[in-house]
């Protein structure tokens, strides 16, 4: 597998300092204030102070998110121009509602503000997906929107309310920092990923492809959801999101302090969420329970915010153009069936609680399956590429043993095997022993020293969540071929399963 287009979109990768974090995480607060004071669109008992009535808020949201899907997937090179030309209409729209304008007018900003304000959520999404390092990533999901979360707390509290007089003069400097952020990255299409085609020969894991997208869809979900079900209870949702804030802000403290990777606190957070739902359903006979289960909820959102991570790290093994536009029309899909579920259960809020307890039970089952994967593939390094791959036939070689009546060359530095046959040649372009031991593991013991290099070539597949048929692909080698190296892999780390050996790898890399 050739590794140049993997390695150059790596070396793309943003780190902002943390000041233009800040500035973009006011898209949240900025997106999560108004749909408060949208109405009842996503909330059993929404409030609506907003200075006249709309209607067909959710048709407009669902329209919204499908101009964004379709515009990243048609014009993806273009979407920070969109992000600040989206702002800045944002702004415009705003500044129009400080007027006393005809009803029909002020309706229409208002659709205008709240259109170009969903059409941006795939935006953001696609922003981190795209241009953040996986460091700048997590330091965005945990501190800028730690601080972005104690803001929409305090404009969603009962006991001091906001009026929309004032939220409209604290969104205008929202959308002010939002935009020097967009006018502060780059916009050349140089600086935008390759994403894989066809004449790349990449092979994607389709399994884990397909688990991280179970994944966002149940996330994506309940995310919509801990707000609805906290806003039952007087200052419910102050709570939640107050509490989200603080435990975004502690895991990145315990990543950085203690060594304790978010990917090992989300599953934590997500059953502590899922118990929260559960004391949100006995609250209905024992209500002091209300405000501890309000907690509970909160704790369970902060892993709910983390999908542009997951996609971060598919993005590192298989830089697919449909990875951030799938995973927008999946948390438009989930706002539908969260509607729908709020419609359903509106007579018996009990069982919608009971519903969301069981729902992130699988949330939590589904996220430790592909825990292991997540963690080695954010710890990975791509090797520098040193050649351009063959993208024509190639024939089978067991880089275990000497072949006769071939010529094999690694252009690799340190490694040099040359037999000297003419008419054949056939060029290895794997990085050496010492490479994948490293990606493998930084702290090596001789389990992983026992291993040939070929087996270290599956286990770093195995690790990224490739089948043994992907891998055959992608190693072009038979399936027969892999299947036995496999088993010596799995007989000498004495593992039994491909997450054991992916857990093996991640603790060999603590």
């Amino acid at each position: 597998m050739s590794n140049s287009l993997l390695f150059n979109n790596q070396q793309k990768r943003l780190n902002p300092p943390m000041w233009q974090l800040l500035c973009f995480s006011m898209f949240c607060f900025w997106q999560m204030g108004f749909i408060y004071f949208m109405g009842p669109a996503l909330n059993i008992d929404g409030r609506t102070p907003l200075p006249i009535s709309i209607d067909n808020v959710a048709t407009l949201i669902a329209v919204a998110y499908i101009v964004s899907i379709l515009f990243m997937l048609i014009f993806p090179k273009k979407v920070v121009f969109a992000g600040r030309l989206c702002t800045l209409t944002a702004l415009i729209t705003l500044f129009g509602l400080f007027f006393p304008l005809d009803v029909n007018l002020l309706r229409f900003l208002i659709y205008a503000h709240i259109f170009v304000c969903c059409t941006m959520i795939g935006f953001e999404t696609f922003i981190m997906v795209n241009f953040f390092s996986e460091k700048a990533t997590i330091r965005h999901l945990t501190i800028a929107y730690g601080v972005s979360l104690l803001l929409i707390s305090v404009v969603q509290n009962d006991f001091l309310p906001i009026t929309f007089p004032v939220f409209r003069i604290v969104t205008v400097f929202a959308l002010i920092f939002l935009s020097v952020f967009y006018f502060s990255i780059p916009a050349t299409k140089d600086s935008f990923p390759e994403y894989v085609r066809k004449k790349d020969n990449f092979t994607a894991p389709k399994k884990l492809l397909s688990g991280t997208y179970i994944l966002i869809f149940i996330s994506a979900l309940m995310a919509v959801s801990g707000p609805s079900i906290s806003g039952e209870v007087s200052n419910g949702v102050f709570v939640a999101y107050f509490t989200d804030a603080a435990i975004s802000i502690l895991i990145y403290v315990l990543y950085k302090k203690l060594n304790i990777h978010p990917f090992r606190s989300i599953s934590v957070s997500m059953a502590l969420g899922g118990l929260g739902f559960l004391l949100m359903y006995a609250a209905a006979y024992i209500p002091a329970l209300s405000y501890v289960s309000c907690v509970l909820i909160g704790i369970g959102m902060v892993p709910c915010q983390m999908i542009p991570l997951y996609c971060v790290m598919m993005m590192k093994s298989y830089p697919s153009k449909y990875l951030t536009p799938v995973t927008i029309g999946l948390a438009l899909v989930a706002v539908l069936v969260q509607s729908t579920m709020v419609e359903v259960f509106r007579d018996i809020p009990s069982m919608l609680n009971l519903t969301y307890g069981i729902i992130m039970v699988i949330l939590v089952v589904v996220y430790l399956q592909l825990e292991p994967y997540f963690l080695y593939a954010f710890k990975r390094n791509i090797p520098v590429p040193d050649s351009e791959p063959d993208t024509g036939n190639k024939q089978e070689i067991d880089s275990d043993t000497v072949i006769n009546n071939i010529q094999i060359t690694s252009t690799v530095p340190d490694i040099q095997i040359t037999s000297t046959v003419p008419d054949i040649q056939i060029t290895s372009t794997v990085p050496e022993n010492r490479e994948i031991i490293n990606n493998v593991g930084d702290k090596t013991d001789d389990m992983l020293k026992a291993l040939t290099k070929r087996e270290l070539e599956v286990l770093d597949l195995i690790a990224c969540g490739y089948s043994n048929s992907e891998i055959a692909k992608t190693l072009f080698i038979s399936e027969h071929t892999v299947n036995d190296y496999t088993k010596k892999i799995y007989k000498k780390l004495n593992v039994h399963s491909r997450y054991a050996a992916a857990q093996f790898v991640n603790n060999k890399n603590k």
